[in-house]
């Protein structure tokens, strides 16, 4: 299943006026039912307590239906370590998703599917490319979500047809240089083709370095890691493990530099909730940030806008939202824009103006 924005928005346009039930467990040694059983308790109790009979009733029987799901949804012996479910009430419909990643453990009952574990999870894990630089040649690992898979591998020829030898150490270092080189084509066509957000250049500094300069304007993460190239892809992205949840970090914090920079210069940035919430209801949002840790309260309009608690325009009724970044993220994907959970280590800017901000369209 491809994990991505597409996947996302498709997510969202899973309505249903019932409801929709979302289950996410992560794989635990022993399983991890009881507190996901726990979860969808919590979720019959509510509606328990619900007023109309019929809705009630068609609920409850909608969640019972669903309690044998629970257990193959945290069997440890399945696939992913982080999956989860949606159900909507009415269509009878299921619609499973793994990751490699954790996606903590939840049940929620809303008009929608409830997205935001599953894009935290995604944030945390986004496609990136690492390529073992030596000697002998160039190996490219896909990495996404918690998924490794090897993709592409040159050797390199050192013995030059144009009279230069392996007894030549010079020119032994300029067909080399040559070789890697021709390495950055196939790096910067993967950066495309796969969508990574980031590529690690892995190897002697004095190599990755040559490759580097050879892929710019590209910014390639040089990372000064010996790796054998038989190593299993799973060992070597383990190897850079701490490396890669560094340059998460680290393009987080450059993003939200760069929201707040045209911000403050009134340019096509926004920082705070009541302007870039204005702004989200206009459709004029591109880029969605929101802090990874944040919470948010609020309501609806009659018009359909969301707005702060206690900001909506004198007289205008609303519904509550008591889960504002959620309904924040479905509008965001319901109108093309992008979302970014940002690292709670890179949160910057956003930290003094409510954990949200966006690069805008126009």
């Amino acid at each position: 299943m491809v994990h991505d924005l597409s996947f996302l928005r498709e997510l969202v346009a899973m309505k249903d006026e019932m409801g929709v039930v979302s289950l996410y467990a992560t794989a635990e040694p022993g399983g991890g039912a009881p507190a996901l059983l726990a979860e969808l308790r919590a979720v019959r109790e509510r509606v328990s307590g619900w007023p109309e009979r019929i809705r009630r009733a068609t609920v409850l029987e909608h969640l019972d239906a669903l309690e044998p799901e629970v257990a193959g949804l945290a069997d440890p012996a399945a696939p992913g370590l982080g999956r989860a479910l949606f159900a909507p009430v009415c269509t009878g419909e299921i619609r499973r998703a793994a990751l490699q990643v954790p996606v903590g453990t939840s049940a929620v009952l809303e008009p929608t599917p409830y997205v935001r574990p599953m894009l935290t999870a995604m944030a945390a894990s986004a496609p990136a490319g690492v390529a073992v630089v030596r000697r002998e040649g160039v190996r490219l690992i896909d990495y996404r979500y918690g998924l490794v898979e090897d993709i592409h591998r040159s050797a390199f020829d050192l013995d030059c047809d144009d009279g230069c030898g392996p007894r030549e150490p010079h020119r032994l270092e300029e067909c080399l240089t040559r070789c890697l080189h021709s390495a950055a084509p196939e790096i910067s066509n993967r950066v495309g083709a796969l969508r990574w957000s980031d590529v690690l250049l892995v190897g002697d500094p004095k190599l990755t370095g040559v490759v580097a300069e050879a892929l710019r304007p590209l910014d390639a993460v040089q990372i000064g890691v010996t790796v054998e190239m038989g190593l299993p892809a799973g060992e070597v992205v383990a190897r850079v493990a701490g490396e890669l949840a560094g340059v998460r970090v680290r393009r987080d914090a450059e993003l939200v530099r760069r929201v707040a920079d045209l911000a403050l210069a009134g340019g096509r940035g926004s920082l705070g909730l009541t302007r870039t919430l204005g702004l989200l209801n206009e459709g004029r949002v591109d880029c969605l940030l929101l802090d990874e840790n944040g919470r948010w309260r609020g309501g609806r309009g009659r018009d359909g806008f969301l707005y702060p608690a206690g900001l909506a325009p004198h007289g205008m009724e609303t519904v509550e939202e008591p889960d504002l970044g959620e309904r924040m993220i479905e509008r965001a994907l319901e109108s093309r824009a992008e979302v970014m959970m940002v690292h709670g280590e890179a949160v910057g800017a956003l930290a003094a103006h409510d954990g949200v901000g966006a690069l805008l369209r126009w």
